[in-house]
């Protein structure tokens, strides 16, 4: 059964919306439109996609010196209310870049776009594009050159509730009301408030630590549930867990991972590397006890020979010689 089968239908994501606000996509550009464009030079982007869409379309006003093009940076899309032809094709479109980022799982790098989101407000579209743009903002004690917080990509939002907390993301809201997506499983996730006032995120050092490593986290998840689908293992997404606790076992397994690579260095070159085998850690609880893996790891090339093969293309030999314990 495809991984698609078990997700949110469009009956579920209508029922998040009230009836008498406004809905708004939430679209994140940076690597490529969701949907054909023509841009014709002498109208301009914004009519490109007004086009496209059929729909209002406001630009996010970013801090000009964020380093994005316009053709990069984030907008919004006013729909006309739930029944919107648009919200059904922006679902599937958010089903559809959810699954190619987890469809090979292991044998990928977890990579992928996730471009839309939905939100809900009495605002017009101007305004919350302005709020949008303050919450895009970085506001951090630690030290860095970054200005921009890709919140427009759903599992940046996600894992900055994780990082945070929701109090502290709902507080900037003001009159947004709801801000709603698909969690890593494909069902609907949403954060609200109710409460008109604002108040700046600030992340501390430690935060932010944390917070830079939502690649990582975005990567392993990714490749570990396109693992389990392909095995026909639903039972995780089935369940009531929620991103917050995959989170809290994938930041878990990286910490493995991090051992694992100072005790078998050649074989953890890159980042996806270290991702590969908190997967396998994940997937197989005593991988790191198992004799035969430990035989794998430890076997020298021949001299003058072909350097150590890396975990990222090894982690495919190593589920299967675990897969055959466990059926043997």
């Amino acid at each position: 059964m495809s991984p698609l089968s078990r997700v949110a239908t469009l009956a579920q994501l209508q029922a998040t919306f009230d009836s008498a606000t406004s809905i708004y996509v939430l679209v994140d550009p940076m690597q490529g439109e969701p949907i054909p464009l023509f841009v014709d030079a002498a109208d301009g982007l914004t009519a490109a996609r007004e086009t496209a869409w059929g729909r209002q379309v406001t630009a996010v006003p970013l801090d000009p010196r964020v380093p994005l093009t316009e053709a990069q940076q984030p907008y919004v899309v006013t729909l006309q209310g739930a029944d919107d032809e648009w919200l059904a094709d922006t679902l599937e479109i958010a089903q559809a870049e959810r699954h190619a980022s987890q469809a090979d799982g292991l044998a990928s790098d977890g990579a992928g776009v996730h471009r839309i989101s939905w939100l809900q407000t009495s605002l017009f579209a101007e305004d919350v594009a302005a709020v949008v743009a303050r919450m895009l903002c970085v506001n951090t004690s630690a030290w860095t050159d970054a200005r921009y917080m890709r919140l427009a990509d759903r599992r940046v939002f996600s894992w900055l509730r994780y990082v945070v907390g929701d109090a502290r993301v709902a507080a900037q809201f003001g009159r947004l009301r709801r801000w709603v997506y698909l969690d890593a499983c494909g069902r609907i996730a949403q954060l609200t408030h109710a409460d008109d006032g604002v108040e700046q995120l600030t992340l501390k050092a430690e935060e932010w630590k944390f917070f830079m490593r939502g690649e990582r986290m975005h990567a392993t998840t990714a490749r570990w549930l396109g693992e389990l689908a392909l095995s026909g293992d639903q039972a995780l997404c089935k369940s009531s867990q929620q991103d917050r606790e995959i989170y809290a076992r994938v930041a878990t397994a990286l910490g493995r991972a991090e051992r694992a690579a100072r005790r078998w260095p050649t074989r953890f070159v890159r980042a996806r590397d270290q991702d590969a085998w908190a997967v396998l850690s994940l997937l197989h609880a005593d991988i790191e006890h198992d004799t035969r893996v430990r035989a794998v790891l430890q076997a020298r090339p021949e001299e003058g020979g072909e350097p150590d093969e890396t975990m990222h293309t090894l982690s495919i030999t190593l589920r299967a010689l675990m897969l055959k314990g466990i059926h043997s």
